[in-house]
């Protein structure tokens, strides 16, 4: 492994997807890292992710696909169906079809895999470094580098990435008028097991059923021994902060499905250990750059889940920086503002596209009607291809 180049390190505030994204993308370029988690010990639990090509691409270089061996499900596509009918409305093919057009795997994975794996190739290098228990309160700069006051103590580095997530005190640092809005949504999230699974909804696929103001998705994840479940409503619980990770009641959300078909509605019921989050959304910072200081993933641009796409940007984010560090003799204060170019269009339009599929999904009446004749009507064919813009993306585009 390359030794680090200089002894004034980069410091990562967070140790989740993006953070540790971080860590592999500027550790292969030799540069010394420092991540000050947050936590005191990290959690085996979590809820799935789905890895499109455009992520996978990237964590294949980095070689963490290979340590998901046996873990992650290589995805067939999404079947998506009317939740109230229980009608196949369309499929987007991905196996074979994604890795022969975008030249590498759609995977569904335990989000505790992918970080477990991202940890292992970030300790490889022998620049990484990370501080549990060390949460990044605020920063400070001056020319030659920031300090980062935590709740331990100052931290000093060469150049800080904020990468602390939704919650991000950072973030208010770098933009003082950022406020984090509630959606008007919450997700619930639980596993099951595959043999409380329909016959019919067996299989590597991820299922999408459209609702009223709700829509389901189901997926393999762990070599195909547990099924990942999120049910998302629109429902105005947890407008606040404190909505987050709670334990929930399926009681409280069966009922958002009781005039679903049968299908669908026996995955809901099937499920018991429920947790459930509110859903928030970040309007357009005016800046993710202040000199030597960035942000990157869900502290820069949170992302809905209504494309599966929080944790691919996140690691977008990582391999980009790294390239145009590289471009700027890993100067940050040249590098970070470039980067934040090259990213912000890309990111804003995954954000306003998935928020656009989050209202499509959650159709009713005749708006619902249309939706389902248009989907009948496409090829699965030219659905893959409207999303060529986002599996197809390259570094260095």
């Amino acid at each position: 492994m390359p030794k680090p180049k200089s002894e004034n390190q980069f410091l990562i505030a967070g140790g989740g997807i993006g953070g540790l994204s971080a860590a592999i993308a500027l550790g292969r370029m030799g540069i010394s890292i420092r991540v000050l988690e947050s936590t005191e010990k990290f959690s085996d639990e979590g809820a799935g992710i789905q890895l499109g090509p455009n992520a996978t691409k990237i964590l294949e270089q980095w070689g963490v696909l290979e340590r998901l061996a046996g873990k992650a499900v290589v995805s067939e596509g999404v079947a998506i169906g009317d939740g109230l009918t229980g009608q196949l409305l369309a499929t987007v093919p991905f196996g074979e079809t994604a890795q022969e057009r975008y030249g590498a795997p759609f995977l569904l994975a335990h989000r505790a895999d992918l970080h477990r794996a991202l940890l292992e190739v970030a300790r490889s290098y022998s620049g990484f470094n990370i501080k549990m228990g060390c949460e990044a309160l605020s920063f400070q700069q001056s020319p030659d580098g920031v300090t980062v006051t935590t709740r331990n103590g100052d931290v000093r580095g060469r150049a800080l990435i904020a990468a602390d997530g939704l919650w991000s005190r950072l973030r208010r640092d770098i933009d003082r008028g950022a406020a984090l809005t509630f959606s008007g949504r919450t997700a619930w999230r639980t596993w099951i097991d595959p043999k409380d699974m329909p016959d019919a909804l067996h299989g590597s696929w991820t299922g999408l059923w459209l609702g009223k103001k709700a829509h389901l998705v189901h997926y393999p994840v762990r070599g195909g021994k547990k099924i990942n479940v999120v049910a998302v409503i629109d429902e105005r619980w947890g407008s606040r902060s404190d909505g987050w990770n709670h334990e929930a009641e399926a009681d409280q959300l069966v009922p958002y499905y009781a005039e679903w078909d049968s299908l669908p509605a026996q995955v809901v019921r099937n499920a018991t250990a429920w947790r459930k989050w509110s859903l928030f959304q970040l309007p357009p910072l005016r800046a993710w750059t202040q000199g030597s200081v960035t942000a990157i993933g869900d502290t820069a641009h949170p992302v809905l889940p209504y494309l599966a796409q929080g944790g691919a940007m996140a690691i977008e984010d990582a391999a980009v920086l790294a390239r145009i560090l590289s471009e700027h003799d890993n100067d940050p204060w040249q590098a970070f503002r470039p980067f934040e170019s090259a990213r912000i269009g890309r990111t804003a339009r995954t954000s306003y596209e998935s928020r656009r599929m989050g209202n499509i999904y959650h159709m009713g009446g005749p708006m619902r009607m249309m939706r389902n004749f248009v989907l009948r009507h496409r090829s699965p064919e030219s659905l893959l291809k409207k999303l060529d813009w986002l599996y197809g993306f390259e570094v260095s585009d």
